[in-house]
């Protein structure tokens, strides 16, 4: 795609600036918005002349003076701050096809469509605060009547924001506040497609690998995804349900290892097989610890999946590979919370909700019948 044009890229940057101004409030000069952004006079007055054709500045008097102008209603929009804010801790990179750049761009690219969208890094630095009909970001004092939260957020601030009557989502998460959005994979039922297949193999004796992160979101407790939490917990409510074994000894965490060492994996597998008997199927919540355990088996004289069967979660990614997995689709999951946003801001019927996303079990030549 062609980049826009830097005047109308300008026009964007000044636009957020001025979003907590007051109507009739006096903007910079020409010159001092120039000295600022590092461009030229005559970019700074295209730029203007955008936000005049969109109303939100007007020009008052003689010479190059511009003061806030905000439309007293926002057509199509039920909220005061048509905008929206997305937190997240990672840098968005919407030409990466990993899983949570392929979500956060389906998010943005259908948001973009119908509403301003700015995005916040979670870091040390970042602040949101509540206010009415919306929520204030960052030193800049930007305001949106919307939010939305990768990866969820202390609960007390959830809460806040909704009592302040901001549209509040958790991303790829579940929140227990009422009043919050959520648009996550359906883990819980993820758990019981597993164990059900697995059971129908033949396996008894099944193992569970979760994940706990070395630089996670402040809310996590033990650095463990909620989410990894939710399918632990209907893992052992489908083993229970089945009649299989449903000791918490075969549950263990291994730490996602940034150097990408197998010193992690290591450590799970010889709990795991130190067991009597040891697990005829391990199920992995990272597709990572999926294959580094497949390689420390390997060493073990373990072979998979004649020995041990091994299923991970992951997301579609064109032909099946080794491993078995619930591939979730994660564009379809920033599509339809972007989708769902959208509604809220613009009719004020519509609820909050809970959209939990289904996966599809793709089978690899990971798993097979438990050995006798």
């Amino acid at each position: 795609m062609p980049r826009p044009a830097v005047y109308k890229e300008l026009a964007e940057r000044i636009r957020t600036v001025l979003d907590p101004y007051e109507d009739s409030w006096e903007i910079p000069s020409v010159r001092s918005l120039a000295r600022q952004y590092g461009t030229s006079v005559n970019t700074v007055l295209r730029a203007l002349e955008v936000l005049t054709e969109q109303g939100q500045v007007l020009r008052r008097g003689a010479g190059r003076r511009y003061v806030r102008h905000r439309p007293a209603e926002t057509a199509g929009f039920c909220k005061p701050y048509p905008a929206v804010v997305l937190v997240t801790p990672i840098t968005i990179d919407l030409g990466s096809h990993d899983y949570l750049n392929l979500l956060l761009g389906g998010f943005v690219s259908v948001l973009v469509r119908h509403v301003p969208v700015t995005i916040s890094r979670l870091d040390r630095n970042f602040s949101v605060r509540p206010i009415p009909g919306g929520v204030s970001v960052g030193s800049s004092a930007f305001r949106a009547s919307a939010v939305a939260l990768h990866s969820g957020g202390p609960n007390v601030l959830l809460a806040e924001l909704v009592a302040g009557g901001a549209v509040v989502m958790t991303l790829d998460t579940l929140s227990g506040v009422d009043g919050v959005d959520c648009v996550a994979v359906d883990c819980e039922r993820e758990a019981e497609v597993a164990v059900e297949y697995l059971h129908r193999l033949g396996h008894c004796h099944i193992g569970y690998i979760a994940e706990r992160w070395y630089g996670p979101p402040p809310h996590w407790t033990e650095r463990v995804d909620p989410d990894c939490k939710r399918f632990e917990r209907a893992l052992l409510r489908a083993k229970q349900r089945l009649g299989l074994n449903a000791s918490d000894s075969y549950h263990t965490v291994c730490e996602i290892d940034p150097g990408l060492t197998e010193g992690p994996a290591q450590a799970v597998a010889a709990r795991l097989w130190r067991l009597d008997p040891p697990p005829t199927a391990v199920i992995c919540f990272n597709r990572m610890i999926a294959e580094q355990l497949r390689a420390v088996l390997r060493r073990r004289g373990v072979r998979c999946p004649a020995d041990v069967s091994i299923l991970t979660r992951h997301f579609s990614k064109g032909e099946p590979g080794f491993f078995t997995t619930l591939a979730s689709d994660p564009g379809r999951i920033g599509t339809s919370a972007a989708e769902h946003m959208v509604s809220r801001l613009t009719d004020r019927h519509v609820a909050p909700s809970h959209l939990l996303i289904r996966s599809v079990l793709v089978e690899g030549r990971s798993t097979g019948p438990a050995p006798r």
